[in-house]
């Protein structure tokens, strides 16, 4: 007899529906993540270089890269994308909803 698990669909991020106290911050930090490491493959940039470039040694790139979130800021990944070339632009608008939320852009 085949086993079977319940599966809760959810349109909330993985955070949010763990019930994280950070989750808003977590999904930022993972969606800036995505956005270095889309960087970073598209112009075909090693580790060493991307260290070169951030300030940041080898083995936090290699952790950057590996999609590691806990190790970084929001400033952090932000001084990343910056030296990667990248601009940043913040906009802030009025939510529909009694809680806002946070959405990152390419």
């Amino acid at each position: 007899m085949e086993k079977t698990e319940a599966v809760t669909v959810s349109s909330e991020s993985a955070f949010h529906a763990l019930g994280l106290p950070d989750a808003d911050d977590l999904l930022l930090r993972a969606e800036l993540l995505g956005q270095v490491a889309g960087v970073v493959k598209e112009r075909g940039l090693s580790e060493a270089h991307v260290a070169d470039l951030t300030g940041m040694n080898r083995e936090t790139v290699g952790a950057l890269l590996n999609g590691r979130i806990t190790p970084f800021s929001t400033e952090q990944l932000l001084r990343a994308l910056n030296a990667l070339g990248q601009d940043i632009e913040l906009r802030i608008t009025p939510s529909p909803n009694a809680k806002g939320r946070v959405n990152v852009t390419a």
